[in-house]
C-alpha cells in the first residue's frame, strides 16, 4: 500500500524499516477513511516516521508518547523567533496530532492519560464559568471573554499563590480595571468592567467579598451615540460581491456567505452554526438558531442568496455525512471552525475589491445590512427581528446612518449654512 503514496524505492524502504513500519498500512486506511488526501497522508507519514526516529534517538518507545513527548519533539522543530512568533507550527509537525490519535485508537499508543488535578484557582474558574452559564445564560463567547479577564485578575493580584478572595480590595479592583482598559480601544474599553463586575457579584454570592465591593469598578465614559457603525456604501458592495466572483475552489461558498452577510445580517457565528435541516425550501426561510440572543429567529430568504446557496450545494459542497451547511474545501470535509474562517473571508474579498474600512471584520456586512434597511425606511421593529436584537436601543444607533432622513430635519446652523 505504501506504494501508492511514493514512488521511489528508497523511500519505501526507509518507512517501512522505520519504528512505524509495521503499522504503515493500518495508519494509511485509517487517514484514507477519515477523508485526508493523497498529499495530506504523504506528508503525515514523512512526519510520523522523523518522529518516531527522534524516539529511538531519545530511548523512548511508543508506549511512552502522550501529548507531552509530542510537544517537546515540536519545540525542537521551532526556529528561534520565527514560528513562534506567527503562530504556525512547523511543517515537520503537520499530522502528528492525527497520527497519534490514529494510533491510540488502535491501541498502539497508551490511552491519553487523565488530566492532573486542577488547581484551587482552576476550580474556582470552572465553578465561576458554571455560573455564568447556568445561573446567568450568557453565551459561550461571553464567557470565555469574561474567563479570561478572571483569569487575568487572579495572575494580577495573586500570581501562583493560592486565590485569598477575602484580601482583595477596592483599589485591586479599581486598578486592574484601569489596566486593562488602558490597552483597548475606546470602542471595546468598557470589556474589563463588565467582566470585574460580573465576578464581584459571583463572589459577594459565595460570601468571599462584600457586596458593595463592585463600587470600586471605575466608570468608563462614553457618549452615548457618539461613533457611527462601520459600513459599506452601496458601490463598496457591490465591488466586494463582484470580486466574490472568482473561479476558485470556494468560489460558491464564500459568496453565499457574503450574502447571507450582507442581505440578511447574520453574525458570523450564526453562519458557522448554519445546517441543512435549518433551510425551509418550501416556504423560502431560514432557521436562525438560538446563539448571542438565546432565541431562535425564522428569516425570508431572499431570491439570490437562495440561488448563491443552491449552486454551492449542487456544484461545490463536498460530499458528506456532515449536516453542517459550510464545510471546508479540503479534507477531512469537516465544519469550518470558528467565526474567524468567516472574517478571513471577509477580509480577502475587501482587499480583492480594494475597500478600505476602520473595521474589516465580518460585523461589517452586518452593520451594512442593517444601514441599507434603515435607509429604505423599514421600520425599527423589523430591522430588529431581522438583527435577532433584544432592545430597539441597539437598533437605534443605525439612523444616525439614514442621512437623507437625518437632513430634513436638521436645526439650520448659526451664522448660515456650513
Amino acid at each position: 500500500m505504501i506504494t501508492t503514496f511514493f514512488v521511489q524505492a528508497r523511500v519505501c524502504a526507509r518507512l517501512e524499516t522505520g519504528p512505524l513500519g509495521s503499522y504503515l498500512d493500518t495508519l494509511i486506511t485509517t487517514l484514507q477513511t477519515q477523508g485526508y488526501a493523497k498529499n495530506s497522508i504523504r506528508q503525515f507519514l514523512h512526519n510520523a516516521d522523523a518522529f518516531t526516529r527522534w524516539l529511538v534517538q531519545q530511548k523512548l518507545a511508543l508506549a511512552d508518547v502522550n501529548e507531552a513527548i509530542l510537544n517537546r519533539y515540536i519545540a525542537t522543530l521551532r526556529r528561534p523567533n520565527s514560528s513562534r512568533i506567527s503562530g504556525r507550527l512547523p511543517k515537520l509537525s503537520l499530522g502528528l496530532k492525527q497520527v497519534l490519535e490514529v494510533l491510540r485508537q488502535h491501541g498502539l499508543v497508551p490511552p491519553q492519560l487523565a488530566p492532573a488535578p486542577i488547581t484551587e484557582a482552576e476550580q474556582w474558574l470552572h465553578n465561576f464559568d458554571h455560573h455564568l452559564e447556568c445561573v446567568l445564560g450568557f453565551s459561550p463567547g461571553t464567557r470565555r471573554n469574561y474567563l479570561r479577564y478572571a483569569r487575568r485578575l487572579i495572575d494580577s493580584r495573586f500570581g501562583p499563590a493560592t486565590p485569598n478572595w477575602t484580601t482583595l480590595s477596592a483599589q485591586d479592583v479599581t486598578d486592574f480595571v484601569r489596566q486593562e482598559a488602558d490597552k483597548l480601544k475606546p470602542s471595546t474599553c468598557r470589556q474589563p468592567v463588565g467582566a470585574v463586575k460580573a465576578v464581584l457579584r459571583f463572589l459577594a454570592i459565595s460570601g468571599l467579598v462584600p457586596a458593595g465591593l463592585k463600587g470600586a469598578v471605575p466608570p468608563i465614559r462614553e457618549w452615548q451615540q457618539a461613533s457611527l457603525p462601520a459600513h459599506l456604501s452601496a458601490d463598496e458592495l457591490a465591488r466586494v460581491l463582484t470580486a466574490s466572483e472568482e473561479q476558485t475552489v470556494t468560489a460558491h461558498r464564500d459568496r453565499a456567505i457574503l450574502l447571507l452577510l450582507a442581505h440578511l445580517g447574520l453574525r458570523a457565528g450564526e453562519v458557522i452554526n448554519l445546517r441543512l435541516d435549518d433551510i425551509d425550501w418550501s416556504n423560502g426561510c431560514l432557521l436562525i438558531r438560538a446563539g448571542k440572543t438565546h432565541r431562535e429567529r425564522n428569516l425570508p430568504l431572499p431570491a439570490d442568496v437562495g440561488h448563491s446557496l443552491v449552486t454551492y450545494l449542487k456544484d461545490e459542497r463536498p460530499r458528506s455525512s456532515e449536516r453542517s451547511l459550510f464545510l471546508r474545501a479540503r479534507p477531512p470535509f469537516g465544519p469550518l471552525q470558528s467565526s474567524v474562517s468567516i472574517t478571513l473571508i471577509v477580509q480577502h474579498f475587501l482587499k480583492r475589491a480594494g475597500v478600505w474600512a476602520p473595521r474589516r471584520g465580518a460585523h461589517l456586512l452586518r452593520h451594512t445590512a442593517a444601514t441599507r434597511m434603515v435607509c429604505k425606511g423599514t421600520a425599527f421593529k423589523q430591522i430588529a427581528d431581522i438583527l435577532g436584537h433584544q432592545s430597539l436601543h441597539s437598533t437605534a444607533t443605525y439612523a444616525k446612518l439614514d442621512l437623507e432622513s437625518l437632513a430634513r430635519v436638521a436645526m439650520p446652523w448659526p451664522g448660515g449654512a456650513q
